[in-house]
């Protein structure tokens, strides 16, 4: 793009405007990192392993040896950071003209927003696995898990090996939040084994329900209602109490809504944090601002979260 010239901002120059709206919308959120581990890595990719211990022990007759097992090694994922960035130029002219600076300028501010611009994108990208493309079983980009499954399914198969059974972190028939389908996916989760059969306490203990803006209060009444707001009989609610979280990047399905565990699988991995620089074309008296990231988002296991695309 050609650099931001007087022409093209003919009302920063005159005056008579109070004040420019839009151009610095403050009061960003992160989101991103509520539904993702986020870590850094100082390396071109990263590689996760999935395996798994021992099954459980067995009866050893009288007389006749213990019976050995061995550990189980499964499939790779592999997380390799990408590079985004955006730019903005600005000609010395338009810069010394502006007369708008403190009142939302869109020349002085365009640079501000560069962090803005490359914070959606994080947020963007580290929602793919909560969209569409983490229920799809073909054609998913990268959310798909190391066994090319998707990260929702109603059946998820143990590592090759594993005595464990088959579950699913989504239901056989999506529904729409409700306290039915809320409680079957909490017991669901509670019923969660590893690989090889045995319980694991720590993972199966939902901690927060996802929801998107539309869901909002249909979800507040769910957990924190005294009363089931689905019977007249002023039945006691007993669903358990879950931390609500709102994420308005939950724009592909507004009835999508998802359980998560404290502890999960869902990783994002800087390798570069944003860095913002600027520098002048001296000869155009050009200045140039800048910001560019480097990263990578997956889950590599789906232990740790359910979701249902609603009804």
């Amino acid at each position: 793009m050609p650099p931001s010239l007087t022409t093209g901002f003919a009302q920063h120059m005159a005056p008579g405007i109070r004040q420019i709206v839009g151009t610095n919308l403050e009061g960003r959120k992160s989101y991103y990192s509520m539904l993702n581990n986020v870590e850094t890595t100082v390396r071109n990719y990263e590689d996760y392993l999935a395996g798994v211990g021992l099954p459980i022990a067995v009866e050893k007759p009288q007389g006749q040896n213990i019976q050995a097992f061995d550990p189980i090694e499964g499939l790779t994922k592999r997380l390799t950071p990408k590079v985004y960035a955006i730019a903005m130029e600005v000609s010395e002219e338009a810069w010394d003209d502006d007369l708008y600076a403190n009142k939302g300028s869109a020349i002085r501010d365009g640079a501000n927003g560069l962090a803005d611009s490359l914070a959606e994108r994080v947020e963007i990208e580290a929602h793919r696995p909560w969209t569409a493309e983490g229920f799809a079983t073909s054609g998913a980009y990268w959310p798909v898990l190391p066994d090319n499954s998707a990260f929702f399914s109603a059946s998820h198969n143990p590592l090759f090996g594993g005595v464990g059974p088959v579950q699913g972190n989504r239901p056989s028939t999506d529904a729409d939040l409700s306290i039915t389908s809320l409680r079957a996916g909490l017991i669901q989760f509670r019923k969660y084994k590893n690989d090889q059969g045995l319980r694991i306490p720590a993972i199966s203990q939902p901690t927060t329900l996802i929801v998107s803006p539309d869901d909002e209060y249909n979800a507040m009444e769910i957990i924190k209602s005294p009363d089931r707001p689905d019977t007249a009989n002023r039945s006691i609610n007993v669903t358990p109490s879950l931390s609500i979280l709102v994420d308005p990047y939950l724009s592909d399905d507004t009835d999508a809504w998802f359980l998560q565990a404290k502890k999960h699988y869902a990783y994002f991995l800087w390798r570069k944090r944003p860095v913002l620089d600027s520098f002048d074309d001296r000869r155009a008296r050009v200045a140039i601002h800048t910001i560019l990231g480097r990263f990578s988002n997956a889950p590599v296991h789906w232990l740790g979260n359910y979701g249902s695309t609603g009804a």
